[in-house]
């Protein structure tokens, strides 16, 4: 039954409740999180933080901030922290209480679970996949004008499309102008190039108010198990008032650790960028060339796929693949999606050949 299924991927556990096999023989397609797994320096920074875990954490991790604030050259007023991203869209929602949220779907399913949890209506402005998902800059400029908070994805996931910054100016100067909220998730932005990364971030535009720009550093630095940290950047006013009203304590001393030595290793910056791109043509090739898909440009670290037979079933897949230690993510709770989709991880090539053999096998 699909309502089996877990929300988010990655989930390893219920993996191997469901298929009978260890967590460890499990190859992950269902988790976006760098290929290259944690840099080494996290790893040694959050192990040498475990001799201090009988002390308190600080209670706003002002270190890591510091660092973030260095990383991201923005003011430390700016920024607020949290136990990963999801916690801070929640956080937003709760602390601004708009009259109504709109989600740009398909997205992550955090931005409509937020609103439910808050008691607070959530509407979705659906992308069209027969469409390529192509943004339409003046029907979001007039959304802008109807609602108090719009959520956008930015490499957008499921989809891996990177949108410019001009595409999203009409709808931010709507909101604007009604006194609303923009919240842009950009938690993919540190696998894109440098250059289009630049051309198309939101962070440049938060001094003007109005703009809430929330990321992690969960996936690009493949800190998923200590919550990345996430973080907010937002304008001294809004920030000042989220920092006011969330929980003392909320990123851990090991988190704070690992992502502050994280955040210093250029090199491993420089080698995802380089890597990801590489593997994520590889696999796209592989899977475009059994004849079963159809791949969505992507600018992340994975990939949507459209099953071309539209008598396929993703979720079925799915279910075949897991019994052979594959996980891929179905796709049957993004709005906009039919069962024909599903969307995979970019791994190192070795284990993006295990897929593509395992997909032949099942389908072929």
């Amino acid at each position: 039954m699909k309502e089996a299924f877990p929300e988010h991927g990655g989930n390893l556990s219920w993996a191997s409740e469901r298929y009978g096999l260890a967590r460890e023989d499990f190859i992950d397609f269902s988790s976006n999180v760098n290929p290259l797994g944690p840099p080494a320096v996290a790893l040694q920074a959050a192990k040498d933080a475990l001799e201090m875990i009988s002390r308190y954490p600080e209670p706003d991790c002002y270190s890591l901030k510091q660092s973030l604030a260095h990383h991201l050259c923005v003011p430390e007023s700016t920024l607020v922290l949290g136990n990963g991203s999801s916690e801070l869209i929640h956080h937003v929602v709760r602390c601004l209480r708009p009259s109504g949220v709109t989600v740009v779907a398909p997205a992550f399913g955090e931005y409509e679970r937020a609103a439910g949890a808050a008691g607070i209506d959530c509407f979705t402005f659906p992308l069209s996949a027969s469409d390529d998902f192509t943004l339409d800059g003046g029907g979001l400029a007039d959304l802008g004008s109807r609602t108090d908070m719009l959520f956008f994805c930015n490499p957008s996931s499921p989809s891996g499309i990177l949108y410019k910054r001009e595409a999203l100016a009409p709808a931010l100067e709507a909101l604007r102008e009604r006194g609303g909220t923009l919240v842009i998730d950009e938690s993919f932005m540190g696998f894109c190039p440098p250059d289009k990364a630049a051309r198309a971030s939101m962070v440049p535009e938060v001094s003007r108010g109005n703009l809430l720009v929330i990321s992690t550093l969960t996936k690009i630095f493949a800190l998923a198990g200590v919550r990345g940290p996430g973080f907010l950047v937002g304008s001294d006013d809004i920030a000042r008032e989220l920092e006011r009203k969330a929980v003392p304590w909320r990123v851990n001393s090991v988190a704070s650790a690992a992502g502050e030595a994280a955040l210093r290793d250029d090199e491993y910056i420089r080698r995802t960028r380089e890597m990801v791109p590489v593997w994520r043509e590889e696999v796209k090739n592989g899977l475009e060339e059994s004849g079963f898909f159809e791949a969505y440009p992507s600018e992340a670290n994975f990939l949507l796929l459209r099953l071309l037979d539209e008598r396929a079933d993703g979720f079925e897949l799915t279910e075949e693949l897991g019994r052979k230690g594959i996980l891929v993510r179905n796709c049957f709770n993004f709005s906009g999606l039919d069962p024909g989709f599903i969307r995979v991880a970019v791994l190192s090539a070795e284990k993006n050949a295990a897929l593509v053999n395992a997909v032949m096998d099942v389908l072929g």
